[in-house]
C-alpha cells in the first residue's frame, strides 16, 4: 500500500511538472507596461476654451515598440476622450489603435493618466514617426511646458500637433497643424508600452527556470524513495 501511494504521488508529480513546463514556455519576456512619456510637473493651461484635436508626433528608435494601452491625462474635466494612433508618413490610423478613455479626477497639479488597454498589443516599427491625438472640449484644459520630462528608451518626442479647431470630429482624424514642443508639451493623450530596454523587461531565462523545476522534481522523487 505504501509503494502504491508513492507511485500515485510520483505520477501526479510528473503530470504536474509537464504542465508546469508547458506554462513556463508561454511566459512573456516583458515586465509590466510603462508610460511612454511622463513628467513631474507642468503648467495647467486654462485660457483655451475652444474645442480641437490635440496631441504630438513621436519617433521610434532602433527597435520596435509594443503599445499596450492609450490614455488621457486626469485634468479634472471628467469626460470620455477618443484617442487614436496614426502613421505620419501615410496619415492613416493604425488598425486596432483607437480607444475610449473616461478620466475621473485630477486637476491643475495632476501628472497621472487614465488608460484603456488595446484589444491586443500593437507593434510600432523601428525608425518610424507616429502621431497620437485626441479631442479636448470646451471648458477643458491641458498641460504644457512639462518639467522633469521623461521619454522612455527608444522614443523621441517630436512636435505638438492640433487640428479641427472649433469642430473636432467624433473620431479623431490625422492632425495637420504642428508647432515645436514647448519644453516640451502639450499633453493630453499618452500611451503605455512594454519596455524596449532588455535590462528592464526580461524575466529569468526559461532554461534557468527548467533547471530549478527539474531539481525540485528530483528532490521529491528522492524523498519518496527514502520513504
Amino acid at each position: 500500500m505504501k509503494r502504491s501511494h508513492g507511485s500515485l504521488t510520483l505520477s501526479r508529480l510528473c503530470t504536474s511538472s509537464v504542465c508546469l513546463f508547458a506554462v513556463l514556455a508561454t511566459v512573456p519576456a516583458y515586465a509590466d507596461s510603462i508610460a511612454a512619456f511622463s513628467f513631474t510637473s507642468s503648467l495647467y493651461r486654462i485660457d483655451d476654451n475652444d474645442t480641437a484635436e490635440l496631441g504630438y508626433n513621436f519617433t521610434t528608435g532602433s527597435a520596435p515598440i509594443t503599445v499596450t494601452a492609450m490614455g488621457y491625462i486626469n485634468d479634472g474635466y471628467n469626460a470620455t476622450h477618443t484617442v487614436a494612433l496614426f502613421d505620419v508618413a501615410t496619415q492613416q490610423a493604425l488598425p486596432g489603435a483607437l480607444v475610449s478613455v473616461t478620466t475621473v479626477g485630477g486637476g491643475g497639479t495632476s501628472t497621472t493618466f487614465t488608460y484603456t488597454d488595446l484589444s491586443s498589443p500593437l507593434t510600432l516599427a523601428a525608425f518610424t514617426q507616429y502621431q497620437i491625438v485626441s479631442q479636448f472640449f470646451t471648458g477643458e484644459h491641458y498641460f504644457t511646458q512639462a518639467q522633469g520630462f521623461t521619454s522612455q528608451f527608444g522614443l523621441t518626442l517630436d512636435t505638438a500637433v492640433y487640428s479641427y479647431y472649433g469642430a473636432p470630429p467624433a473620431t479623431p482624424l490625422f492632425a495637420t497643424s504642428t508647432y515645436p514642443p514647448n519644453n516640451p508639451g502639450n499633453f493630453g493623450p499618452n500611451f503605455k508600452i512594454l519596455s524596449p530596454d532588455p535590462a528592464l523587461n526580461q524575466v529569468p531565462e526559461l532554461s534557468s527556470i527548467y533547471l530549478v523545476a527539474s531539481g525540485l522534481v528530483s528532490l521529491t522523487i528522492s524523498r519518496l524513495r527514502r520513504g
